[in-house]
């Protein structure tokens, strides 16, 4: 049903832009920064997760809190179109998009629904140091509890137990996904010409914000004098907790993604190689 006041003549407006992540790689700086320019629309809520695509899901034990995540927008069902075309009724004839940073993580065959019905869309990926971007994911979802790691009276029994969860954690498969650089750049790639697509990395945003972003306005075809005085500030958004990554961790993680940033630096044509030496 569409909201109330609205034409039914009126064509639905759909993202002209798409963020995809990855997690913890600056997508909350780059959704704060471009809902500052007057030349950009974007929801009120940062991840829309419209085009999630349907995959089993083991329920998660926890503290004693239980949870899935059991619902899915159908792309065949035209009264979730109106929904997610309804995010954007207010954008005029400004630029919008959404930013979902679970975009990343879309089989190849999902890619290519999403640009059959967008077909004009322009991608914007950030890239992280994987093993970095893990360590940085499990400080913000274990924020409770990892500081615990360096509690001088914690026993080495349960040290090591935690420990053990924490590398269960960094291996867990759906972690893992979310930082497969070269299965999410080789699906968007797959269905995404070059001029479309944009990736930002996580050290030249750190290095030189205002630049980046300027970057990201160039590619949306957006007025420069529009991007926000707080384009230079590296001020970090969603911090976790600083907390050092136990060798135990650093270990398995780098054995992991030592392959997938060789083949970053094999596909972007630049030097990696501090990324192996946390």
């Amino acid at each position: 049903m569409w909201a109330a006041g609205r034409r039914k003549d009126v064509a639905p407006r759909y993202p002209d832009f798409l963020g995809i992540g990855t997690p913890r790689s600056a997508t909350t700086w780059l959704h704060l920064r471009l809902a500052a320019h007057p030349g950009v629309f974007l929801p009120a809520r940062k991840e829309l997760h419209f085009f999630n695509e349907p995959r089993p899901h083991t329920p998660c034990r926890f503290s004693g809190a239980t949870w899935t995540r059991p619902l899915y927008f159908d792309l065949e069902n035209p009264a979730h179109w109106r929904w997610y075309a309804a995010q954007f009724a207010g954008a005029g004839e400004r630029r919008c998009g959404e930013i979902t940073p679970d975009y990343a993580t879309l089989s190849r065959e999902r890619v290519g629904e999403v640009l059959r019905h967008l077909p004009e869309v322009k991608v914007i990926l950030n890239i992280r140091n994987p093993i970095a971007r893990a360590w940085s994911g499990l400080r913000y979802s274990w924020r409770r509890h990892i500081g615990r790691y360096t509690d001088r009276q914690l026993g080495e029994r349960l040290r090591e137990e935690l420990t053990d969860a924490l590398i269960a954690a960094a291996l867990h498969p759906e972690r893992l996904l979310r930082g497969d650089y070269p299965r999410t750049i080789g699906n968007w790639e797959a269905h995404v010409p070059p001029e479309r697509l944009l990736y930002l990395f996580y050290d030249d945003i750190a290095r030189d914000p205002g630049a980046e972003l300027r970057r990201v306005a160039d590619f949306l075809e957006l007025d420069p004098a529009g991007l926000p005085p707080s384009a230079a500030d590296t001020s970090p958004v969603n911090d976790a907790p600083a907390t050092d990554m136990p060798d135990a961790v650093k270990e398995r993680l780098v054995a992991y993604y030592a392959p997938h940033i060789r083949w970053l630096e094999a596909h972007f044509g630049r030097d990696l190689s501090a990324w192996l030496e946390l």
